[in-house]
């Protein structure tokens, strides 16, 4: 099955262009600071679900790694903590 491209009409560009001006013009949206906060929020969430599901395979610990040099590039604040978790989950495992 071949894909479509999206399109739209003329009529329905001008009113989206209409809309985008005026919630420029009013201010409206959400500010860039709080859509990073959200996110780096989420992130923080999702890699400590992942230090929490590590089994200790290579390949897990592989992408553990980038994503935590992801986040701590991307300014992730308790990056720091994240990996204590990880160490403490490491020194339980070691010590079993």
């Amino acid at each position: 099955m071949a894909s479509k491209y999206f399109t739209i009409s003329k009529t329905e560009a001008r009113e989206l262009k209409r809309r985008s001006e005026e919630w420029d013009r009013r201010g409206w949206g959400i500010p860039f600071a709080v859509v990073e906060a959200r996110w780096l929020a989420k992130l923080g969430r999702e890699l400590r679900q992942m230090v929490r599901d590590y089994d200790g395979t290579a390949r897990e610990a592989t992408n553990l790694l980038e994503c935590m040099l992801i986040a701590e590039e991307e300014g992730l604040p308790d990056v720091a903590g994240i990996r204590h978790e990880l160490a403490v989950k490491l020194g339980r495992k070691r010590a079993a």
